[in-house]
């Protein structure tokens, strides 16, 4: 009996794997539909991006922030309506330099914080201990730079503390790349 659940557990893998890549190019063409249906506007390309990562990365929320002089400036957020009424609440939209999200962007590195609970001291600010009052235990955050240069910072969050996969941060990694081209198109101008 074990060989025929493994069985069919080995033969639904690739309908899964097949289900996977479906999904992913939905999400790829619905940035490319928002690119081309709104050139000259950028924030229903931060929602498709934001919409799609959020969804194929399994978060609970989406957030995504653009810099200026002060600080980073939340431009989006994605999710569960709830959440996402909480987030535009709780969190505040300029966050100053030297908050944890300005620390992770200037990393330059994609970070990964499995369980928010766990950092302690100075690296959990007022911005961290907000992040965690309104129940998220896990977050994954990639800044956006070009030339050594913070322009924004795209992240997501969720309210149970369970690690984002390998192939969930790679595949963030490539949505941060939408939004960091689309971020470089604000800034340069071409889009007011």
């Amino acid at each position: 009996m074990n060989e025929s659940i493994h069985g069919e557990k080995t033969a639904s893998e690739p309908q899964d794997r097949v289900a996977e890549l479906i999904e992913q190019q939905t999400a790829i063409s619905e940035v490319l539909r928002a690119i081309a249906n709104s050139p000259h506007d950028l924030q229903p390309i931060f929602d498709a991006i934001l919409d799609s990562a959020t969804r194929l990365c399994r978060a609970d929320v989406g957030s995504l922030r653009l810099s200026e002089e002060s600080g980073l400036r939340l431009v989006a957020v994605r999710g569960d309506p709830l959440l996402v009424s909480q987030v535009w609440s709780s969190f505040p939209v300029l966050v100053e330099k030297g908050s944890l999200p300005r620390r992770l962007a200037a990393s330059g590195l994609p970070s990964h914080i499995p369980d928010l609970t766990a950092v302690e001291g100075d690296r959990r600010d007022d911005f961290g201990i907000t992040v965690v009052n309104a129940g998220f235990r896990t977050i994954l955050a990639v800044p956006l730079l070009t030339d050594n240069e913070i322009v924004g910072i795209i992240g997501l969050g969720r309210k149970q503390v369970q690690p984002f996969t390998d192939k969930q941060i790679s595949l963030f990694r490539d949505f941060a790349a939408q939004a960091r081209a689309a971020a470089l198109v604000h800034y340069l101008g071409v889009v007011q």
